[in-house]
Protein backbone atom coordinates (compact mmCIF):
# COMPACT_ATOMS: atom_id res chain seq x y z
CA UNK A 1 0.00 0.00 0.00
CA UNK A 2 1.46 3.39 -1.00
CA UNK A 3 1.58 6.41 1.29
CA UNK A 4 -0.81 8.24 -1.03
CA UNK A 5 -3.39 5.43 -0.76
CA UNK A 6 -3.10 5.39 3.02
CA UNK A 7 -3.61 9.15 3.20
CA UNK A 8 -6.74 8.89 1.09
CA UNK A 9 -8.23 6.25 3.39
CA UNK A 10 -7.48 8.33 6.49
CA UNK A 11 -9.05 11.40 4.92
CA UNK A 12 -12.17 9.42 4.03
CA UNK A 13 -12.52 8.21 7.62
CA UNK A 14 -12.12 11.77 8.87
CA UNK A 15 -14.96 12.96 6.65
CA UNK A 16 -17.25 10.20 7.89
CA UNK A 17 -16.55 11.28 11.46
CA UNK A 18 -17.42 14.97 10.88
CA UNK A 19 -21.13 14.76 11.89
CA UNK A 20 -20.25 13.04 15.17
CA UNK A 21 -17.53 15.53 16.02
CA UNK A 22 -19.20 18.62 14.65
CA UNK A 23 -21.16 19.41 17.80
CA UNK A 24 -17.95 19.30 19.86
CA UNK A 25 -15.60 21.26 17.61
CA UNK A 26 -15.62 23.53 14.58
CA UNK A 27 -15.18 21.43 11.45
CA UNK A 28 -12.44 22.22 8.93
CA UNK A 29 -14.07 24.18 6.12
CA UNK A 30 -14.84 22.39 2.88
CA UNK A 31 -12.14 22.93 0.23
CA UNK A 32 -9.33 23.47 2.73
CA UNK A 33 -6.01 22.05 1.43
CA UNK A 34 -4.08 20.30 4.19
CA UNK A 35 -0.38 19.97 3.38
CA UNK A 36 1.78 17.71 5.52
CA UNK A 37 5.61 18.01 5.11
CA UNK A 38 8.14 15.59 6.53
CA UNK A 39 11.87 16.58 6.63
CA UNK A 40 14.84 14.32 7.16
CA UNK A 41 18.19 15.71 8.38
CA UNK A 42 21.36 13.63 8.53
CA UNK A 43 25.16 13.55 8.86
CA UNK A 44 27.93 11.06 8.22
CA UNK A 45 30.25 9.20 10.56
CA UNK A 46 32.82 11.97 10.46
CA UNK A 47 30.31 14.59 11.59
CA UNK A 48 29.71 16.18 8.23
CA UNK A 49 26.15 17.55 7.91
CA UNK A 50 24.13 17.59 4.76
CA UNK A 51 21.22 19.58 3.40
CA UNK A 52 17.90 18.30 4.83
CA UNK A 53 15.57 16.53 2.43
CA UNK A 54 11.79 17.16 2.55
CA UNK A 55 8.70 15.46 1.12
CA UNK A 56 5.18 16.90 1.14
CA UNK A 57 1.73 15.54 0.46
CA UNK A 58 -1.55 17.46 0.32
CA UNK A 59 -5.19 16.52 0.81
CA UNK A 60 -8.28 18.59 0.13
CA UNK A 61 -11.11 18.54 2.69
CA UNK A 62 -14.40 17.44 1.17
CA UNK A 63 -17.92 18.03 2.45
CA UNK A 64 -19.09 16.44 5.69
CA UNK A 65 -22.83 17.08 6.30
CA UNK A 66 -24.22 17.94 9.73
CA UNK A 67 -27.39 19.45 11.16
CA UNK A 68 -28.72 20.18 14.63
CA UNK A 69 -32.40 20.93 15.37
CA UNK A 70 -33.47 22.52 18.66
CA UNK A 71 -37.03 23.24 19.78
CA UNK A 72 -36.95 26.70 21.29
CA UNK A 73 -39.66 25.76 23.82
CA UNK A 74 -39.99 22.03 24.52
CA UNK A 75 -43.48 22.35 26.09
CA UNK A 76 -46.30 24.75 25.24
CA UNK A 77 -49.78 24.92 26.76
CA UNK A 78 -52.18 26.82 24.51
CA UNK A 79 -55.90 27.11 25.09
CA UNK A 80 -58.05 24.34 23.69
CA UNK A 81 -60.01 25.60 20.72
CA UNK A 82 -57.64 28.41 19.66
CA UNK A 83 -56.00 29.51 16.41
CA UNK A 84 -52.74 31.02 15.13
CA UNK A 85 -50.56 29.56 17.86
CA UNK A 86 -46.82 29.35 17.10
CA UNK A 87 -43.78 27.30 18.07
CA UNK A 88 -40.20 27.83 16.92
CA UNK A 89 -37.30 25.56 15.95
CA UNK A 90 -33.69 26.52 15.26
CA UNK A 91 -31.91 24.53 12.54
CA UNK A 92 -28.10 24.85 12.62
CA UNK A 93 -25.74 23.77 9.86
CA UNK A 94 -22.93 21.95 11.69
CA UNK A 95 -21.43 20.62 8.48
CA UNK A 96 -18.26 22.09 7.03
CA UNK A 97 -19.85 23.66 3.97
CA UNK A 98 -22.95 25.49 2.83
CA UNK A 99 -26.03 23.31 2.69
CA UNK A 100 -29.80 23.38 2.44
CA UNK A 101 -32.35 21.40 4.43
CA UNK A 102 -35.49 19.40 3.70
CA UNK A 103 -38.05 19.64 6.50
CA UNK A 104 -40.54 16.93 7.50
CA UNK A 105 -42.80 16.86 10.53
CA UNK A 106 -45.30 14.78 12.49
CA UNK A 107 -47.81 15.30 15.32
CA UNK A 108 -48.69 12.25 17.40
CA UNK A 109 -51.24 11.47 18.61
CA UNK A 110 -53.19 13.17 15.84
CA UNK A 111 -56.26 15.35 16.25
CA UNK A 112 -54.95 17.95 18.69
CA UNK A 113 -53.36 20.49 16.32
CA UNK A 114 -53.53 21.44 12.65
CA UNK A 115 -50.48 23.14 11.11
CA UNK A 116 -51.51 26.16 9.02
CA UNK A 117 -48.20 27.66 7.88
CA UNK A 118 -44.48 28.31 8.33
CA UNK A 119 -42.21 31.35 8.36
CA UNK A 120 -38.43 31.74 8.17
CA UNK A 121 -36.22 33.81 10.47
CA UNK A 122 -39.07 35.78 12.00
CA UNK A 123 -40.46 36.89 8.64
CA UNK A 124 -44.06 37.99 8.30
CA UNK A 125 -44.63 36.06 5.08
CA UNK A 126 -46.35 32.78 5.85
CA UNK A 127 -45.65 29.74 3.70
CA UNK A 128 -48.71 27.57 3.30
CA UNK A 129 -47.19 24.10 3.54
CA UNK A 130 -44.02 22.03 3.72
CA UNK A 131 -43.52 22.15 -0.03
CA UNK A 132 -43.40 25.94 0.04
CA UNK A 133 -41.12 25.89 3.09
CA UNK A 134 -38.66 23.51 1.46
CA UNK A 135 -38.63 25.54 -1.75
CA UNK A 136 -37.70 28.63 0.25
CA UNK A 137 -34.96 26.76 2.12
CA UNK A 138 -33.47 25.42 -1.11
CA UNK A 139 -33.22 28.95 -2.50
CA UNK A 140 -31.09 30.18 0.42
CA UNK A 141 -28.41 27.68 1.52
CA UNK A 142 -27.11 28.04 5.06
CA UNK A 143 -23.41 28.71 5.64
CA UNK A 144 -21.37 26.50 7.96
CA UNK A 145 -22.41 27.11 11.59
CA UNK A 146 -25.22 29.29 10.29
CA UNK A 147 -28.79 28.91 11.53
CA UNK A 148 -32.27 29.25 10.16
CA UNK A 149 -35.28 29.80 12.43
CA UNK A 150 -38.50 28.05 11.45
CA UNK A 151 -41.74 29.22 13.05
CA UNK A 152 -44.64 26.79 12.87
CA UNK A 153 -48.16 28.24 13.00
CA UNK A 154 -50.98 25.95 14.12
CA UNK A 155 -54.57 25.78 15.35
CA UNK A 156 -55.62 23.86 18.46
CA UNK A 157 -58.74 21.71 18.13
CA UNK A 158 -61.67 22.27 20.45
CA UNK A 159 -62.34 19.79 23.28
CA UNK A 160 -58.66 18.81 23.58
CA UNK A 161 -57.93 20.33 26.98
CA UNK A 162 -55.89 17.97 29.13
CA UNK A 163 -54.59 16.00 26.12
CA UNK A 164 -51.33 16.47 24.21
CA UNK A 165 -49.53 15.87 20.94
CA UNK A 166 -45.79 15.64 20.32
CA UNK A 167 -44.88 17.78 17.31
CA UNK A 168 -41.58 16.60 15.79
CA UNK A 169 -39.67 18.69 13.24
CA UNK A 170 -36.92 16.90 11.31
CA UNK A 171 -34.28 18.54 9.10
CA UNK A 172 -32.28 16.51 6.56
CA UNK A 173 -29.30 17.93 4.66
CA UNK A 174 -29.55 18.13 0.89
CA UNK A 175 -25.84 17.38 0.44
CA UNK A 176 -23.91 14.42 1.74
CA UNK A 177 -23.83 10.75 0.97
CA UNK A 178 -25.48 9.77 3.16
CA UNK A 179 -27.09 13.04 4.22
CA UNK A 180 -27.30 14.01 7.90
CA UNK A 181 -30.57 14.42 9.78
CA UNK A 182 -31.69 15.60 13.20
CA UNK A 183 -34.99 16.33 14.93
CA UNK A 184 -36.47 17.79 18.09
CA UNK A 185 -39.89 17.78 19.74
CA UNK A 186 -42.25 20.34 21.19
CA UNK A 187 -45.09 18.88 23.24
CA UNK A 188 -48.32 20.80 22.70
CA UNK A 189 -50.47 20.23 25.81
CA UNK A 190 -53.66 22.33 25.74
CA UNK A 191 -54.73 23.43 29.19
CA UNK A 192 -57.90 21.86 30.56
CA UNK A 193 -60.70 24.20 31.56
CA UNK A 194 -62.81 21.84 33.67
CA UNK A 195 -66.57 21.92 34.07
CA UNK A 196 -69.20 19.48 35.30
CA UNK A 197 -72.95 19.28 35.84
CA UNK A 198 -74.81 16.73 37.93
CA UNK A 199 -78.53 16.26 37.37
CA UNK A 200 -81.27 16.17 38.49
CA UNK A 201 -81.41 19.01 40.91
CA UNK A 202 -84.49 18.21 42.93
CA UNK A 203 -88.11 17.71 41.83
CA UNK A 204 -89.85 16.87 39.64
CA UNK A 205 -87.36 14.44 38.08
CA UNK A 206 -85.37 14.36 41.30
CA UNK A 207 -88.13 13.04 43.54
CA UNK A 208 -89.00 9.46 44.48
CA UNK A 209 -91.33 7.74 46.88
CA UNK A 210 -89.96 4.33 47.80
CA UNK A 211 -90.68 1.64 50.38
CA UNK A 212 -88.23 0.67 53.13
CA UNK A 213 -85.36 -1.52 51.95
CA UNK A 214 -82.78 -1.07 49.19
CA UNK A 215 -83.44 1.20 46.20
CA UNK A 216 -81.46 2.85 43.40
CA UNK A 217 -81.45 6.41 42.13
CA UNK A 218 -79.70 7.33 38.87
CA UNK A 219 -77.85 10.63 38.49
CA UNK A 220 -76.30 11.99 35.28
CA UNK A 221 -72.79 13.49 35.28
CA UNK A 222 -71.99 15.65 32.22
CA UNK A 223 -68.50 16.91 31.31
CA UNK A 224 -68.84 20.64 30.54
CA UNK A 225 -65.07 21.11 30.23
CA UNK A 226 -63.09 21.54 27.02
CA UNK A 227 -61.39 18.15 27.09
CA UNK A 228 -61.64 14.57 28.27
CA UNK A 229 -61.75 14.47 32.04
CA UNK A 230 -62.33 12.24 35.04
CA UNK A 231 -64.47 12.99 38.08
CA UNK A 232 -64.33 12.15 41.78
CA UNK A 233 -67.82 11.22 43.02
CA UNK A 234 -69.18 11.53 46.55
CA UNK A 235 -72.70 10.49 47.57
CA UNK A 236 -74.22 11.92 50.74
CA UNK A 237 -77.56 12.44 52.50
CA UNK A 238 -79.05 15.44 54.26
CA UNK A 239 -80.60 13.53 57.15
CA UNK A 240 -80.45 10.14 58.85
CA UNK A 241 -83.19 8.33 56.95
CA UNK A 242 -81.01 7.04 54.09
CA UNK A 243 -77.83 4.97 54.18
CA UNK A 244 -75.53 4.92 51.15
CA UNK A 245 -74.76 1.38 49.96
CA UNK A 246 -72.73 1.94 46.77
CA UNK A 247 -71.88 4.46 44.05
CA UNK A 248 -71.59 3.28 40.44
CA UNK A 249 -71.25 -0.29 41.66
CA UNK A 250 -68.48 0.46 44.16
CA UNK A 251 -69.36 -0.20 47.83
CA UNK A 252 -69.33 2.87 50.02
CA UNK A 253 -70.09 6.49 49.26
CA UNK A 254 -67.12 7.47 47.04
CA UNK A 255 -65.64 6.42 43.71
CA UNK A 256 -64.20 7.93 40.52
CA UNK A 257 -64.86 7.76 36.80
CA UNK A 258 -62.41 8.55 33.99
CA UNK A 259 -62.28 9.08 30.25
CA UNK A 260 -65.41 11.23 29.93
CA UNK A 261 -65.16 13.15 26.66
CA UNK A 262 -66.04 16.83 26.47
CA UNK A 263 -69.83 17.15 26.24
CA UNK A 264 -70.39 13.47 27.09
CA UNK A 265 -72.43 12.16 30.01
CA UNK A 266 -72.31 9.15 32.33
CA UNK A 267 -75.20 7.75 34.35
CA UNK A 268 -74.29 6.98 37.96
CA UNK A 269 -76.40 4.61 40.06
CA UNK A 270 -76.46 5.38 43.77
CA UNK A 271 -77.81 2.50 45.84
CA UNK A 272 -79.24 3.39 49.25
CA UNK A 273 -81.26 1.70 51.98
CA UNK A 274 -84.11 2.74 54.28
CA UNK A 275 -84.84 1.12 57.63
CA UNK A 276 -88.15 -0.69 58.09
CA UNK A 277 -89.21 1.45 61.04
CA UNK A 278 -89.09 4.76 59.16
CA UNK A 279 -92.65 6.20 59.03
CA UNK A 280 -94.50 6.87 55.78
CA UNK A 281 -94.07 10.40 54.49
CA UNK A 282 -90.55 10.86 55.89
CA UNK A 283 -88.38 12.71 53.33
CA UNK A 284 -84.60 12.80 53.09
CA UNK A 285 -82.33 14.28 50.41
CA UNK A 286 -79.90 12.12 48.43
CA UNK A 287 -76.94 14.03 46.95
CA UNK A 288 -74.16 13.31 44.44
CA UNK A 289 -71.17 15.65 44.08
CA UNK A 290 -68.75 15.39 41.11
CA UNK A 291 -65.36 17.15 41.10
CA UNK A 292 -63.18 17.56 38.00
CA UNK A 293 -59.88 15.69 38.26
CA UNK A 294 -58.25 17.94 35.67
CA UNK A 295 -59.46 21.15 37.32
CA UNK A 296 -60.39 20.46 40.96
CA UNK A 297 -61.80 23.97 41.35
CA UNK A 298 -64.79 22.83 39.28
CA UNK A 299 -67.50 20.73 40.93
CA UNK A 300 -71.27 20.39 40.94
CA UNK A 301 -73.94 18.66 42.99
CA UNK A 302 -77.23 17.04 42.04
CA UNK A 303 -79.87 15.97 44.52
CA UNK A 304 -83.13 14.06 44.84
CA UNK A 305 -85.86 14.11 47.47
CA UNK A 306 -86.54 10.57 48.67
CA UNK A 307 -89.84 10.04 50.52
CA UNK A 308 -90.70 6.85 52.36
CA UNK A 309 -93.96 5.19 51.30
CA UNK A 310 -95.72 1.86 51.46
CA UNK A 311 -98.40 0.17 49.37
CA UNK A 312 -101.88 -0.11 50.92
CA UNK A 313 -104.32 -2.49 49.21
CA UNK A 314 -108.07 -2.60 49.65
CA UNK A 315 -110.32 -5.29 48.23
CA UNK A 316 -113.97 -5.07 47.17
CA UNK A 317 -116.26 -7.95 46.18
CA UNK A 318 -119.59 -7.70 44.37
CA UNK A 319 -121.98 -10.36 43.06
CA UNK A 320 -123.91 -10.17 39.76
CA UNK A 321 -126.30 -12.21 37.76
CA UNK A 322 -124.62 -14.06 34.89
CA UNK A 323 -125.03 -10.98 32.68
CA UNK A 324 -122.43 -9.12 34.79
CA UNK A 325 -124.77 -6.13 34.83
CA UNK A 326 -127.49 -6.97 37.29
CA UNK A 327 -126.33 -6.85 40.87
CA UNK A 328 -127.67 -9.23 43.45
CA UNK A 329 -128.65 -7.34 46.57
CA UNK A 330 -129.06 -8.49 50.13
CA UNK A 331 -132.76 -9.30 49.69
CA UNK A 332 -132.32 -10.96 46.31
CA UNK A 333 -132.25 -14.73 46.01
CA UNK A 334 -130.57 -17.20 43.72
CA UNK A 335 -131.82 -20.65 42.74
CA UNK A 336 -130.02 -23.97 42.34
CA UNK A 337 -128.26 -24.49 38.97
CA UNK A 338 -128.17 -20.71 38.41
CA UNK A 339 -124.88 -19.21 37.28
CA UNK A 340 -123.74 -16.07 39.09
CA UNK A 341 -120.52 -14.04 38.88
CA UNK A 342 -118.35 -12.36 41.49
CA UNK A 343 -116.32 -9.27 40.64
CA UNK A 344 -113.30 -8.83 42.89
CA UNK A 345 -111.51 -5.45 42.78
CA UNK A 346 -108.16 -4.60 44.36
CA UNK A 347 -107.06 -0.95 44.77
CA UNK A 348 -103.69 0.42 45.85
CA UNK A 349 -104.44 3.26 48.24
CA UNK A 350 -100.77 3.61 49.21
CA UNK A 351 -97.96 5.78 47.84
CA UNK A 352 -95.73 3.19 46.15
CA UNK A 353 -96.26 0.24 43.82
CA UNK A 354 -97.67 -2.97 45.19
CA UNK A 355 -95.96 -6.04 43.79
CA UNK A 356 -96.63 -9.78 43.98
CA UNK A 357 -100.34 -9.03 44.29
CA UNK A 358 -102.30 -12.28 44.71
CA UNK A 359 -105.96 -12.77 45.64
CA UNK A 360 -107.09 -16.07 47.16
CA UNK A 361 -110.82 -16.93 47.13
CA UNK A 362 -112.07 -20.07 48.85
CA UNK A 363 -115.54 -20.52 47.39
CA UNK A 364 -118.30 -21.85 49.67
CA UNK A 365 -119.26 -25.52 49.36
CA UNK A 366 -122.69 -24.51 47.98
CA UNK A 367 -121.01 -23.22 44.80
CA UNK A 368 -119.30 -25.02 41.94
CA UNK A 369 -116.37 -23.18 40.29
CA UNK A 370 -116.75 -22.57 36.55
CA UNK A 371 -114.30 -19.97 35.13
CA UNK A 372 -112.24 -16.85 35.91
CA UNK A 373 -111.58 -13.83 33.67
CA UNK A 374 -109.53 -10.69 34.18
CA UNK A 375 -110.42 -7.12 33.33
CA UNK A 376 -107.40 -6.95 31.01
CA UNK A 377 -104.11 -8.68 30.31
CA UNK A 378 -101.83 -9.24 33.26
CA UNK A 379 -103.78 -11.72 35.38
CA UNK A 380 -102.87 -15.37 35.86
CA UNK A 381 -105.34 -17.75 37.49
CA UNK A 382 -104.69 -20.87 39.47
CA UNK A 383 -105.91 -23.14 42.23
CA UNK A 384 -108.06 -26.23 42.21
CA UNK A 385 -111.65 -27.01 43.04
CA UNK A 386 -113.21 -24.17 44.96
CA UNK A 387 -109.85 -22.83 46.17
CA UNK A 388 -108.96 -20.29 43.50
CA UNK A 389 -106.15 -17.70 43.13
CA UNK A 390 -105.63 -14.67 40.90
CA UNK A 391 -102.15 -13.11 40.54
CA UNK A 392 -101.13 -9.84 38.87
CA UNK A 393 -98.00 -10.27 36.77
CA UNK A 394 -97.19 -6.53 36.98
CA UNK A 395 -97.04 -4.00 39.80
CA UNK A 396 -100.15 -2.18 40.95
CA UNK A 397 -99.36 1.52 40.94
CA UNK A 398 -100.56 3.96 43.62
CA UNK A 399 -104.22 4.84 43.05
CA UNK A 400 -104.69 2.08 40.48
CA UNK A 401 -107.39 -0.62 40.58
CA UNK A 402 -107.69 -4.00 38.86
CA UNK A 403 -110.48 -6.56 38.98
CA UNK A 404 -111.39 -10.04 37.79
CA UNK A 405 -114.52 -12.22 37.51
CA UNK A 406 -115.25 -15.61 39.02
CA UNK A 407 -118.18 -17.48 37.44
CA UNK A 408 -119.78 -20.11 39.65
CA UNK A 409 -122.96 -22.24 39.70
CA UNK A 410 -125.26 -22.59 42.64
CA UNK A 411 -125.65 -26.26 43.63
Amino acid sequence: MTNRTLIRILCGLALLAVPALAAAQTPTPEGTVITNTATVSFSDANGNTYTPVSASVSVTVGYGPGVDVVATVPLVSPVSGSGSQTMTFTVRNIGNGSDSFVITHSALPAGVITVTGFSLDGGTTWLADLAALNTALAAAPTAPLGTVTITVRYDVAASTGGSYTDYTLTATTVRGAPPAADSDVTRVAPTLAGGVEVTPKGPPSGARTVPPGTSTFTFTVTNLGDGTDGFDLVASVAGATLTIVSVNGVPGSTTSISGVASGASRTIDVVYSIGGAVPDGTTDQLRLTATSQGDPTKSDQGFADITVGRPNLTIDKEVFRDDRVTTIGGSDTVVPTEFIQYRITVTNAGTVDATSVQVADDLPAELTYDTMQGDAAGWTFGGSGNNRTATLTSALAPGASRFFWIRVQVK
